[in-house]
């Protein structure tokens, strides 16, 4: 083979580079049936992309919050009134000499719900797998 054809062979072998790094696409319907567009002449549907759990409406985590509580009260040695109603008849209380400090540790724990999505016109960052079979669809992308 003569230098012109190696060099014409190594110059086509760079045009054809294949970037395997994050890509943005934008989403054109939002789950459950999907579909995000990743340039002008690609759209991906719910069979091409494995998508973060956390994107999606409904998505649950178990949480705990440690931490001091403002109770919005600073009382010592006051007296506080309070009404019950129901039977016997409804009657009126007094606690006297009771101490309520302004901020109280306080520990919670419950579940945290997602209760929003992707929409249509979201951008998306996706990750393609090595064989650009499927994408991962990573997380909602934000310009500032």
């Amino acid at each position: 083979m003569d230098g012109i054809s190696e060099l014409a062979m190594l110059f086509k072998e760079r045009e054809n580079a294949i970037y395997m790094g994050p890509q943005v696409g934008k989403v054109i319907s939002p789950p459950p049936n999907i579909k995000v567009g990743l340039g002008d002449k690609i759209i991906l549907d719910k069979e091409d992309l494995i998508i973060s759990a956390h994107v999606l409406d409904g998505y649950q985590r178990e949480i705990e919050v440690t931490g001091i509580r403002n109770t919005g009260l600073n009382a010592s040695g006051g007296n506080m009134d309070f009404h019950l109603t129901g039977s016997p008849p409804s009657k009126n209380y007094t606690i006297t000499g009771f101490s309520i400090p302004q901020s109280i540790l306080n520990k919670s724990d419950g579940t945290l719900k997602y209760m929003d999505t992707l929409n249509a016109g979201d951008e998306v960052i996706l990750i393609p797998s090595n064989d650009h079979q499927k994408y991962y669809l990573v997380d909602k992308a934000v310009r500032l």
